[in-house]
């Protein structure tokens, strides 16, 4: 099992995301670990200050992870609102290969998949996250992006390594809930499964989950049907 840890805040006060792993004799009932350190090093450019959430695909020849990877702090652009204030961080999602799962090696000199700034509407600095889908004509990657709340948005690539954006509003394909209910902020952090042609969908709401989870189902081309 890979999960993503936190530690006491630094000293400049920022908070040390790091990718951990922790193993299971009994089917996943009960977990220990035999590592100490992160599995992930803070040692690229583009995640220098944390790793995060991870989905891993198994492939026939190695594993491939697809990480959260939070990079730089900056001051944000004159005239853009944030979520975060004046200086914020640019995450975006990693790449890392494994042949054991344990130790894991960057093939990329940059994200794989980066926030989109000015070319889409509200200023877009965070992608975090990832879920991913194998199709039988590619991969889908769902994610979710932050300009002044999360919104859920996905990806399509036929390879696993190029992504293209699908079309989404302002809200994201999601949207929010309606006003005075748990998800009427934000939904964001899903986990999809596929039933024959029917996508299955959990996420969390306002808080993270503090607020409670939802439920969907839908279909790519199709409507989407709240829980």
């Amino acid at each position: 099992m890979y999960f993503c840890g936190w530690g006491a805040l630094r000293s400049d006060g920022k908070l040390p995301n790091t990718t951990g792993i922790a193993f299971s004799d009994d089917a996943g009932l009960s977990f220990y670990y035999n590592h100490k350190a992160p599995i992930l090093g803070t040692d690229q450019p583009y995640d220098q200050e944390g790793t995060g959430s991870v989905f891993v695909i198994p492939e026939e020849d190695c594993l491939k992870m697809y990480y959260t990877s939070i990079g730089h702090y900056y001051e944000k652009p004159n005239g853009v609102e944030t979520g975060h204030g004046d200086v914020i961080p640019k995450i975006g999602i990693g790449y890392a290969v494994s042949d054991d799962g344990v130790s894991w090696e960057k093939p990329l000199n940059d994200l794989m998949v980066s926030p989109r700034g000015f070319d889409t509407e509200p200023y877009e600095y965070i992608t975090s996250k990832p879920f991913l889908i194998r199709e039988d004509s590619g991969f889908r990657m769902w994610l979710n992006t932050f300009g002044t709340a999360y919104r859920v948005r996905s990806l399509f690539g036929y390879d696993g390594s190029n992504w293209e954006w699908q079309d989404s509003g302002f809200d994201g394909e999601f949207g929010v809930g309606k006003k005075g209910c748990f998800d009427d902020h934000q939904r964001c952090y899903v986990s999809v499964l596929k039933f024959e042609d029917q996508y299955r969908c959990w996420f969390t709401g306002n808080g993270f989950g503090q607020t409670g989870m939802g439920y969907a189902e839908g279909r790519v081309d199709g409507d989407q049907e709240d829980g």
